[in-house]
């Protein structure tokens, strides 16, 4: 695995693009680039620095969550006590994008209402260009990108926010103080001395690809949480115990100091394996493996059964029954336990020096979520027969009429 995830001649960073067609829809990306700064500099920002970024913004994340299911979860219902009904799959995308553009952009920037809608739309765009570009030639994938987006309409917008911001440099920034813990201070500050390569329209584009990933895959997951949590409603109040013992404290230090929400986490995530295959890399030339001299031809794209590590009983007993506590109960036979550990039987992540430098960012987001429904309402499914997913090629696609009852809890703590 470690071969398959580290050599330059298996590109991740290639075959997401022709996956995703982010020659279209990153504003002619090159894709078949073999550059390891970006890594680096991703590494840099969100692995190293990402933690401490994280507790200084924490505060002014929970404001924000706060203001999200106060002002934006849905209209304010005559009586306090009354149930509110939400879709799940839009609910997920709309808080984890409005706190995501605040750990990239800041509270202003984040706040302004053109861009806020362009961010949100952008990914959902992307996803629905991957959809059509694989059942399509690919000659039409430039005229399908311009009917989709509307000729761009949200990436250009976000462009026309950003480039400026970086082209004018960070001590010209109107940003609230905060901006030294945003993800587009950081990338501004250390690609300052090396414009020549990251001129503000390629910083601009990789920004974009972060905020790509940053915006799908949290709230995928996020939808299973939450659906998970419906149908083991048990689970709801075990969470609530577990953050009471830790005094309703949801800043990222406590809220990563319990081990039952990381447990319940890895296992939804285990148990519904949202994407069948991991490590994904295209070969960039002709490449063999070192191990067993395998040859991967130039193009081909080389991967891991996500769902065979899944399944796996020696790693996993009784790999086809939900156990939410799996990974404080020892019954799990992985070293790693908690949601944001990278491991060969955890390849949420990807592995390597290539896993995804954003996790913290991302698990904190969706432990916030987690923690901000269900302090306030118990949770249950619009219907029982509501359903979780179907499947497009390798992927689990939440369904969009999945909704849920958010019931007023009698004593519910805010954020």
């Amino acid at each position: 695995m470690t071969e398959l995830s580290d050599t330059p001649l298996l590109s991740q960073r290639a075959v997401y693009a022709d996956m995703f067609g982010f020659k279209s829809t990153l504003s002619n990306f090159n894709h078949n680039e073999i550059n390891s700064s970006r890594s680096r500099l991703f590494g840099l920002i969100l692995s190293v620095r990402g933690a401490g970024h994280l507790r200084n913004l924490s505060s002014l994340l929970q404001r924000r969550a706060q203001k999200f299911l106060d002002n934006e979860l849905s209209p304010a219902p005559v009586d306090s006590s009354a149930p509110i009904r939400v879709g799940l799959a839009e609910t997920c995308k709309l808080f984890n994008s409005r706190l995501m553009a605040v750990i990239f952009f800041g509270e202003k920037l984040a706040s302004d209402p053109e861009f806020a809608a362009a961010l949100f739309q952008h990914p959902l765009q992307t996803v629905t260009c991957m959809s059509l570009f694989q059942i399509t030639p690919s000659f039409l994938s430039p005229l399908i990108h311009a009917v989709v987006t509307k000729l761009g309409q949200a990436m250009k917008l976000i462009q026309s926010k950003m480039i400026p911001i970086i082209r004018n440099g960070v001590q010209d920034w109107d940003e609230h103080s905060s901006k030294e813990d945003t993800i587009l201070y950081s990338m501004m500050t250390e690609t300052e001395d090396k414009r020549a390569y990251w001129t503000p329209e390629a910083l601009c584009q990789a920004i974009m690809g972060l905020w790509f990933a940053a915006s799908h895959q949290p709230w995928v997951n996020l939808y299973i949480f939450i659906y998970q949590l419906c149908r083991h409603p048990e689970w709801q109040d075990i969470l609530r115990e577990e953050l009471r013992s830790i005094g309703n404290r949801m800043d990222i230090d406590s809220i990563s100091s319990l081990p039952l929400l990381d447990s319940f986490m890895r296992e939804c995530a285990r148990f519904h394996c949202l994407d069948k295959l991991a490590i994904r890399r295209k070969a960039m030339q002709d490449y063999t493996f070192a191990y067993d001299n395998t040859t991967a031809p130039a193009g081909a794209t080389v991967c891991v059964s996500n769902w065979n590590v899944t399944r796996d009983a020696s790693t996993y007993p009784n790999p086809d029954s939900f156990d939410g506590a799996r990974f404080v109960n020892g019954k799990s036979n992985d070293r790693t336990k908690m949601f944001a550990d990278v491991s060969e039987k955890h390849l949420i992540w990807g592995y390597g020096s290539l896993a995804c430098p954003g996790r913290l960012h991302a698990t904190y987001v969706m432990k916030l979520m987690i923690a901000s429904f269900i302090t306030r309402w118990d949770i249950k499914l619009e219907r029982e027969d509501m359903r979780s997913h179907w499947m497009y090629e390798s992927f689990s696609m939440p369904y969009q009429s999945t909704a849920v009852i958010l019931q007023p809890r009698s004593n519910p703590i805010a954020v």
